[in-house]
């Protein structure tokens, strides 16, 4: 099953950022998976009109979560 974009809760724009997000929840010890979009046969097309991937965490790590993925997205904004 596919989820349409605007039900990713967490999305991600690329490898570097999938990266150093997954750093930072290994290091709170949150649990996470990050979901890569698209497919190694092609390429990863279809990663242009559904963006890059998105972040999974079990439901119980969900504000946590979100207040650190709120806080990683501001450091890349200059905010």
């Amino acid at each position: 099953m596919f989820l349409d974009p605007t039900e990713w809760t967490w999305p991600l724009d690329n490898t570097v950022q999938a990266s150093l997000l997954a750093e930072l929840l290994s290091q709170e010890g949150i649990p996470h998976k990050i979901v890569r979009h698209g497919d190694a046969l092609w390429g990863y097309a279809e990663q242009v009109g559904e963006g890059w991937g998105h972040l999974e965490v079990p439901d119980e790590f969900a504000e946590k979560t979100q207040e650190l993925y709120q806080a990683f997205l501001e450091s890349f904004s200059g905010e």
